[in-house]
């Protein structure tokens, strides 16, 4: 797990109505493969007002290859 090229990517994006301009608000889902038998890997990214806010890898405890799945998202409402 320690050469990117170690994994095939699949990516999922949503941008804010600004698109991919300066000022973008953006969420990316990173669905990271495998390669050399390494656990599978979720890389979330945020964007806000076009600025990197957070980014962090999500190891699976399945193998997503084996069958269909649906992710979703819980969001915490303050």
């Amino acid at each position: 797990m320690n050469n990117i090229n170690d994994y095939a990517e699949s990516l999922f994006q949503m941008c804010s109505e600004n698109g991919a301009g300066p000022e973008r608000d953006e969420l990316d889902f990173e669905f990271l493969g495998n390669k050399i038998g390494e656990p599978y890997l979720i890389q979330t990214n945020v964007y806000k007002n076009g600025t990197r806010g957070r980014k962090m890898r999500h190891m699976l405890w399945f193998d997503p290859t084996e069958d269909c799945h649906t992710y979703s998202i819980q969001q915490e409402l303050e």
